[in-house]
């Protein structure tokens, strides 16, 4: 067991070379929400221009996922990394010069946002996918919650520093950092050398979905994982936006969501350092057993509890996705054919893409139909009782075993 201190993965240069590039860019992009909505809902005087940019953005990802899952089996891994980030460096450069002239519109932020969303969604499962080809098999798991963690660390500080920028300097100037972040990304991902990856044989493109979710299909603990995550990624959509709301109605306003917002993230890195150390046995039933944790949040709001009891909720809540989703990208990345790996981690992404908007635009209409109260009910057993049915009812997620061997190919291969 190796402790945080030695940072392993970040010995070998391949995988510190992507998380330099992960951590540049997931800095800039934590800095974007506050931006979007001030310069979209206050400048532009649009609220309803804030729900369109957010939808176009999460719509283009959407889109784009499972293509980019095909795109990053059958080529370079890195060229597809390098590609997508080339466009945001376009797109976001393109929208600060929009916002120094200003003279920028509600639908062309909407267009560039939603061009930035499709590369977003080519860019993740490759990603994704060129982990395991980054750093020996020992340390995968390490080098997954490394990654995590600075996800959750950027999500703390994130959203204050963007406040301060556009207070002093204006909206523009936060999303040409966020275009300087891609840049970064690009020259890290670029001096990447690593071995290159088993590619399907060449087949038309629908062939390629279809063999992907064949491999899904193939390990019944991998499909039974996704249709848990798809129902709990629903209720936390749900969650998400009745809880807000919960928080501000009843402990004290804006403040209040931004301190439970603030312990999740605070959660998140806490998960990951577990996550860093500890080896299951049983890495996918560890974490489908975790997951229920962050159920708490929803059912503390139902009363509601204290404030300092919901931040310890959120805390659980940000710790327990971490740490489980840590477990669980680690154990597919190791037992999937590493010719079928982006395409089997498009549909993970996809998953939350897409399961997480339908929860929150459907919360409205639960409520109106079965009340707030039980909408949080609702929720919370979305997010609960999925996982635990996996663990309990189906074996062979609890016959899954952590990897020990490692899983980079051959030393003859050619690198990419």
């Amino acid at each position: 067991m190796r402790g945080v201190a030695h940072l392993g993965p970040l010995k070998e240069r391949p995988f510190r070379l992507l998380w330099l590039a992960r951590t540049g860019s997931t800095v800039g992009d934590s800095l974007i929400p506050v931006a979007l909505i001030w310069e979209v809902g206050h400048v532009l005087r649009s609220p309803t221009g804030v729900g369109l940019v957010l939808a176009c953005y999460f719509g283009g990802s959407a889109s784009t996922t499972l293509a980019g899952g095909v795109f990053a089996d059958r080529l370079p891994r890195r060229v597809v990394m390098i590609s997508a980030d080339l466009v945001r460096v376009g797109t976001q450069s393109v929208t600060a010069i929009l916002l120094f002239r200003g003279a920028v519109h509600v639908w062309e932020i909407a267009l560039l946002q939603a061009i930035a969303g499709a590369a977003a969604g080519s860019f993740n499962p490759a990603s994704l996918a060129l982990i395991p080809q980054t750093v020996s098999g020992e340390r995968l798991q390490e080098g997954n919650a490394l990654i995590a963690m600075s996800r959750s660390a950027a999500s703390i500080f994130g959203p204050g520093v963007s406040g301060t920028i556009v207070a002093v300097a204006g909206a523009g100037w936060v999303f040409a950092i966020d275009a300087g972040s891609f840049l970064v990304s690009v020259l890290f991902v670029a001096a990447m050398r690593v071995e290159a990856h088993a590619r399907p044989a060449a087949q038309r493109f629908l062939s390629d979905l279809a063999d992907g979710w064949r491999e899904v299909r193939r390990h019944r603990w991998l499909t039974a994982g996704f249709l848990a995550l798809a129902v709990m990624n629903f209720g936390v959509g749900v969650y998400v936006v009745h809880g807000s709301l919960a928080v501000m109605d009843k402990l004290g306003g804006p403040w209040a969501w931004g301190l439970v917002g603030g312990s999740a993230a605070v959660g998140g890195v806490l998960g990951g350092l577990i996550a860093y150390r500890i080896r299951p046995s049983h890495p996918v039933a560890t974490a489908f057993a975790i997951f229920p944790l962050s159920a708490l949040l929803p059912f503390t709001l139902l009363q509601p509890f204290p404030l300092p009891a919901v931040m310890a909720a959120g805390l659980l809540f940000g710790g327990a996705l971490l740490l489980g989703n840590t477990l669980w990208e680690t154990a597919y990345q190791q037992e999937v054919d590493p010719s079928r790996l982006a395409r089997v981690a498009s549909v993970d992404v996809l998953l939350s893409l897409c399961l997480l908007p339908v929860g929150q635009a459907l919360s409205g209409p639960l409520a109106t139909a079965i009340g707030v109260h039980t909408t949080l009910v609702l929720a919370g057993l979305l997010m609960c009782v999925p996982s635990l049915a996996v663990v309990v009812f189906v074996r062979d997620v609890r016959a899954v075993r952590g990897a020990t061997t490692p899983l980079r190919p051959p030393a003859a291969a050619p690198a990419e």
